[in-house]
């Protein structure tokens, strides 16, 4: 029995990624008895990917769709699995979570947005562990995961840059190397496929901005704005507690990414869900954080029934988040003291 233990422990990322892929089948066997239905992200993710197989143009046909690059090797391939593998698409990131939570992980699984996500089958659970090696700057990681973000480039469309900032300065040329070697694979693919996919993408960016669920649910500042009045007050508290909070993280190098992930999510100019603010997910660490997170969470989506349907108060969600991270970088910095 010991030496089983020690041989998973050994192989333990292998252990992990297999565990959750089980899960996943598991759930596309018993889920689709008593949850009928496809849940409306992943029938568009499906049905784009199904429009690229066919020789259509999802960015014409569809609501919204997302860059080709990533989608070429992501969606597409898994849109030849039957439908009811949405259910494997929805659970295996909850396991994934476990490569970077350990024993934790449980407890995420309790995170509102983290629960909207699986509800609707959408892709930012799957985006999770490729914040956290960018977050961390893992070297080749961090360029597998850039790309990864494409999918939803909201995420990363300041921490990326900045990133790259910092490897021109540290001549990390095996990263820009792995990064230039994915994106000429990818971007290769798909400007052979469709050459002015760039157009169509911005082209369909613009539509969805006037999409009435997303207006009513956007969590940016601009939903504040849109409403204008009173709605100023909770918008300017909120501005003010970020500034107090990035002003000191800005100067320290570990919690500058934070920043620039919470930024993003406050300005992203064509609005975000509150699923959006399942991002800051890897901002926590210790049990009692991911458990403060998680309430934290429950109290904004009670909140959010009380002004109805309203998702801008999920930004205090992110800087909560971020708070609990440099409550953190703050201690280990007096302990090193």
């Amino acid at each position: 029995m010991k030496e089983i233990r020690v041989r998973l422990e050994r192989h333990r990322a292998l252990a992990i990624v297999l565990a959750s892929i089980l899960g996943g089948l598991i759930a596309v066997l018993l889920l689709p008895r008593v949850l009928p239905g496809i849940p409306f992200d992943y029938e568009i993710y499906m049905q784009g990917a199904r429009l690229i197989r066919a020789g259509g143009n999802p960015y014409a046909e569809l609501p919204f769709w997302y860059p080709l690059p990533i989608v070429l090797f992501t969606i597409v391939p898994w849109s030849f699995l039957p439908d009811s593998f949405l259910w494997a698409f929805a659970f295996i990131p909850l396991g994934l979570l476990h490569l970077h939570f350990g024993k934790r992980a449980a407890l995420c699984w309790l995170y509102y947005p983290l629960l909207i996500n699986v509800a609707y089958g959408q892709a930012e659970g799957w985006l999770i562990l490729p914040l956290v090696w960018l977050l961390k700057d893992a070297p080749v990681k961090s360029a597998f995961a850039m790309m990864a973000m494409l999918f939803k480039p909201a995420y990363g469309m300041f921490l990326v840059p900045y990133r790259l900032w910092q490897w021109a300065r540290a001549r990390r040329m095996r990263d820009f190397a792995w990064l230039g070697g994915l994106g000429l694979l990818m971007g290769g693919a798909a400007f052979a496929l469709d050459p002015q996919w760039i157009q169509h993408w911005l082209g369909a960016i613009a539509r969805r901005g006037a999409s009435p669920g997303l207006i009513e649910r956007n969590i940016t500042m601009w939903a504040f704005v849109e409403r204008g009045g009173a709605w100023f007050v909770p918008l300017a508290l909120l501005v003010a507690a970020f500034g107090l909070l990035a002003m000191p993280a800005l100067r320290r190098a570990e919690s500058r990414a934070e920043v620039l992930v919470v930024a993003s999510l406050f300005v992203f100019p064509n609005g975000l869900y509150p699923v959006s603010t399942a991002m800051v997910l890897p901002f926590v660490e210790t049990r009692n954080e991911i458990l403060a997170l998680v309430i934290a969470s429950w109290l904004l989506a009670g909140l959010e029934v009380l002004v109805g349907a309203f998702g801008g108060f999920y930004l205090a969600l992110a800087l909560f988040a971020l708070a609990l991270r440099q409550r953190r970088n703050l201690a280990r910095i007096e302990v090193n003291a």
